[in-house]
Formats: C-alpha cells, sequence, structure tokens
C-alpha cells in the first residue's frame, strides 16, 4: 500500500500573539485598552494570520497526506517529510529554510495585504490548488543557491538563503576588520558588511548599494555598508559580484561582534582575530515551489 505524503507546516507566531496573548506585556495592553491605532492594527493582523492558518489546515485536512504543525523557532529537521509549507511571510520562509536540505518548500503569504513575502508563491486562497499540484510534481521549482561559512576554519550548521550580515553588536559603533577576497586585502572600518545570495539580492544589499542578481545566478555578491573614507583610507573593495569559486575572508578586529544569517535569528559570535570565510554553495540548492 502506498503510503501518504509527509507534509510540515511551519507557522509563525504574530506580534500579537507573543507580546499581548502569551506575555501580556503591560505597555501593549494599556495602549490597546485605550484603542491605539498601531495596536488595533497588531489585533487585526493577528486576526488575519490565524485565519489564514485555519485556511491551510483546512486545505490539508481536504487532500490525503499526512501533516504535522510545527513552530518556526522550534524546528529541528524536515528530512522525514516530502513536502515544507511556511505559513506567515519572508521571515517565516527563511527559517523554515533553514531546516530544509532536499525537500522542496512553498511558503503561504498569510497577509498579503501587509508583507511583501517575495518568497511566497501562495495565498490562503491559492493554496489548495497549488498544493496540490505541488504534490503531483507538476508545480514549477526554482533552485536557490546558498551561502555557507565557515569560523576559525570550522564549518558553521548554518546556509544563508538571503544574506550574511557581519557588524558589531551595538548599531552605534563602527565595525573594524579586515576584509580579503582572492590576493586583495585590505583594512575597512564600516558600519558592517554584507555577503547576499542571488536571491538576497533585492533587499538589504541592494539598499546599500549592491545590485540585482537573476534568482537562478550561480553567483553572490557582497557590499560594506557605509564605508568610512577618510586621509588614511585606501579602500579598493568596495563591492562586487562574485563568482562561485572566490571567497570573502573576513578577520575580525574589535572585542565583540556578530555574523547574523538571514535575518535577526541566527547570531554567530565574533570576538578580535576571529577569521569568518563565506562562500556560495551549488549543492543541494533550496528547492522553491511556485515561483
Amino acid at each position: 500500500m502506498r503510503r501518504r505524503p509527509r507534509v510540515l507546516l511551519v507557522y509563525k507566531k504574530d506580534a500579537y500573539r507573543q507580546y499581548l496573548q502569551e506575555q501580556q506585556d503591560p505597555h501593549l495592553l494599556k495602549l490597546l485598552r485605550r484603542g491605539h491605532p498601531d495596536a488595533l492594527d497588531m489585533q487585526r493582523a493577528h486576526t488575519v494570520h490565524e485565519e489564514a492558518m485555519e485556511a491551510v489546515v483546512h486545505a490539508l485536512r481536504q487532500l490525503p497526506v499526512e501533516f504535522e504543525l510545527a513552530y518556526r523557532a522550534d524546528l529541528k529537521t524536515t528530512g522525514r517529510y516530502d513536502l515544507v509549507v511556511s505559513v506567515g511571510g519572508d521571515g517565516t520562509f527563511l527559517q523554515a529554510a533553514r531546516s530544509v536540505e532536499r525537500t522542496p518548500i512553498l511558503g503561504v503569504n498569510s497577509d498579503p495585504q501587509r508583507s511583501e513575502a517575495v518568497f511566497c508563491a501562495a495565498t490562503p486562497r491559492t493554496f489548495l490548488p497549488l498544493c496540490r499540484r505541488a504534490l503531483k510534481g507538476r508545480l514549477p521549482e526554482l533552485k536557490l543557491y546558498r551561502l555557507l561559512a565557515t569560523l576559525n576554519g570550522k564549518r558553521l550548521p548554518y546556509r544563508a538563503i538571503n544574506d550574511v550580515l557581519v557588524v558589531h553588536d551595538d548599531p552605534a559603533t563602527m565595525s573594524r576588520y579586515r576584509l580579503k577576497i582572492g590576493s586583495r586585502e585590505e583594512y575597512q572600518k564600516t558600519s558592517g558588511l554584507w555577503i547576499s545570495t542571488a536571491a538576497g539580492s533585492s533587499s538589504a544589499v541592494w539598499a546599500a548599494g549592491g545590485v540585482q542578481m537573476p534568482w537562478r545566478s550561480k553567483r553572490f555578491q557582497y557590499r560594506p555598508r557605509e564605508l568610512y573614507q577618510g586621509r588614511l583610507s585606501h579602500n579598493r573593495l568596495k563591492g562586487g559580484v562574485l563568482r562561485a569559486d572566490q571567497t570573502v575572508r573576513v578577520t575580525w578586529l574589535m572585542r565583540k561582534g556578530s555574523a547574523f544569517v538571514d535575518g535577526p535569528h541566527v547570531k554567530i559570535p565574533l570576538q578580535f582575530a576571529d577569521q569568518l570565510a563565506i562562500r556560495l554553495s551549488l549543492t543541494d540548492p533550496l528547492r522553491v515551489l511556485g515561483l
């Protein structure tokens, strides 16, 4: 007897659920009681997200599948599933993608009026027909290449689908590091260093002066953020697109710092003289459906 496909539904907890319902934040509760428009909008966004979750779960119950739910912060592995579905926005999609090796993933934008969700091909209304096609292998698949990183020669367990930001923990403190690409090496003072995949090239690195790249590209790019140019500065590594066989090498030259992978949730601590190396991996790309 043929087994039913296994689907993992990854969800987020919106701000209203986390801070008002679960944590009972007194300041936010006071604003909500007073009818503050932004607090009320947070409540409305919660309602929309909950309705989206109900719609997706209802759709899965109509399909010949076995499915489980996982809160995105608790997700460890997706290896035993045939399909991963994320419900939220790009943040939820990226958190789910960190645990995905070869399993295809379909993103559902739970609130299209508030969220760009560029990685999400489905909405609550379109999810059922798209999921049917995905389970039959008839939904177009886009392969997105990810960044690999090593710290002091040891490979880190995270792969970035979007970008890596190397930066001081205090946003008002200048970051100091030595940057090496190929045979060229120089000391830099910036507000941080972006390293981005093609898929991430239309977000933060682009705002910092980078270039947008086709998502199928087998290249990546780097871009110093607010590079300091003074009397003693002679910087030439100001950003650019790199081949997959090239590596961005960073020697951190401050007492504290961090490398953030795909947003704020994965933070890799850095200390003075730590060496971080980042390159593009062309093996096991993320299989994104519907884009």
